[in-house]
């Protein structure tokens, strides 16, 4: 049975906001227009629809501000604004600190979330952070997924 340990908390942006440019909006319309035209060439209308629709709610999302979420972490697991991961769902840990935006990628016991990223603080003391969650979890080495690797190349 792991000791009790003081309760950890910080806040931070729910995401990393980048200015995109017109030319982004530019290139991510003409590739949806393509993408939906050739839907409806082939017949399938309703994916041509889909595309256009997820396109505009993406461009409506993207321009959104960052809120400050509150992170905090206890004796039962960890809080992510809402939401709450006990640790008995969680497998492991790794902190993030070679990314230019630090952040803990937790790997979860549930099939359908297998990571759960959470940004941390400029100011939150890592080795507190790590001395606190490895009395729960194992320390094991996480990379982000390729898909994410992938839209943050991308500028999403």
């Amino acid at each position: 049975m792991a000791k009790s340990i003081p309760t950890l908390e910080w806040n931070a942006h729910e995401y990393e906001h980048k200015e995109r440019s017109s030319d982004w909006f530019w290139a991510a319309g003409i590739i949806t227009a393509g993408l939906a035209l050739t839907s409806i060439i082939f017949g399938n209308v309703i994916l041509g629809i889909l595309v256009v629709v997820s396109a505009f709610s993406l461009a409506l999302f993207i321009n959104r501000p960052p809120e400050n979420i509150h992170i905090s972490i206890n004796d039962e697991g960890l809080a992510r604004g809402r939401v709450f991961y006990p640790f008995e769902t969680l497998a492991a840990f790794w902190i993030d600190t070679d990314h230019p935006h630090k952040k803990v990628i937790l790997r979860s016991k549930k099939m359908l979330m297998p990571l759960i990223v959470i940004p941390l603080s400029d100011n939150i003391d890592t080795e507190r952070l790590r001395g606190n969650l490895s009395q729960y979890l194992k320390e094991e080495y996480h990379t982000l997924p390729l898909v994410e690797k992938i839209l943050e190349y991308l500028g999403f």
